[in-house]
């Protein structure tokens, strides 16, 4: 072989080498390339899948926050100290008691079907002023209430036969029960009157005969599945009577017992 074909033999040589040499950084840059898409990808793939449990997980916060504020709705009371989503759909059957609250208007859209001068009796067979219902059968309409609250008796202490008394007022709850089925009763206390008008006892009308009454009224409520709301103690002085600068005329008190009375109910009766 003469120097002219080794020198070509020598170049091809070269060349083949440089190929091989091509291919190889090309297969290098084709793998690394490859590796780096599939980092990518799991990257990727990672983010959305940590992205979507943080999603979740400020989601699932976020119900609990809910149902925490829900939870704690019940238990924050207004200005007045009054819980008013524990009265929420309430309404008020009675006397003079039930008049007053609906004057001071210390519950959010609650219905009062009251008036002053009520008893037992009349409510199943009276009226209003101001419609041709009896008073008990205004229940029976479209609202669906949770919680009613009946309060009588203070009319009634001149009666002669208190188990007339009972009687008539357990058909009231009896109607009541009737008409709203889903509805908690509650039975108020009658309220204390002042020393002055105890001692005065206009018509049987004296702290003694009222817990007597009370006594009437507490298992009247145990005997209808009804809850007793002793809203006498929530009022009344350390002798059991009613403070003297509660009420103008000794019985009928004002807007500042009023509130006790219901953070009463709304502290002991759930």
């Amino acid at each position: 072989m003469n120097q002219k074909e080794r020198l070509e033999a020598i170049r091809k040589k070269h060349k083949k080498e440089q190929e091989k040499r091509k291919i190889v950084i090309h297969r290098l840059i084709a793998g690394v390339a490859a590796i780096a898409v599939i980092a990518v990808v799991v990257f990727i793939v990672r983010g959305c899948a940590v992205f979507i449990g943080r999603c979740r997980e400020v989601k699932h916060q976020e119900e609990e926050q809910t149902e925490i504020q829900a939870t704690a709705l019940p238990n924050v009371p207004d200005t007045n100290g009054i819980e008013q989503m524990y009265f929420e759909s309430s309404a008020f059957i009675g006397n003079s008691f039930a008049e007053g609250m609906a004057l001071y208007a210390l519950v959010d859209g609650a219905d009062y079907f009251s008036r002053v001068g009520l008893n037992v009796n009349a409510a199943l067979t009276e009226t209003t002023a101001n419609d041709k219902t009896v008073i008990i059968d205004k229940l029976k309409n479209d609202k669906k209430y949770s919680k009613i609250f009946m309060i009588f008796g203070e009319n009634e202490l001149g009666w002669i036969n208190s188990d007339s008394f009972a009687e008539q007022y357990g058909a009231l709850v009896d109607k009541a029960k009737e008409y709203q089925p889903q509805a908690k009763i509650y039975l108020l206390s009658i309220t204390p009157v002042t020393k002055k008008v105890s001692e005065e006892n206009k018509d049987n009308t004296n702290n003694e005969s009222i817990k007597v009454y009370n006594d009437i009224i507490k298992a009247l409520a145990e005997s209808k599945g009804a809850e007793y709301a002793d809203i006498y103690s929530a009022v009344a002085d350390k002798d059991g009577n009613l403070p003297d600068e509660a009420a103008s005329d000794g019985v009928h008190f004002g807007e500042e017992y009023y509130k006790k009375c219901l953070i009463y109910i709304q502290n002991n009766l759930r």
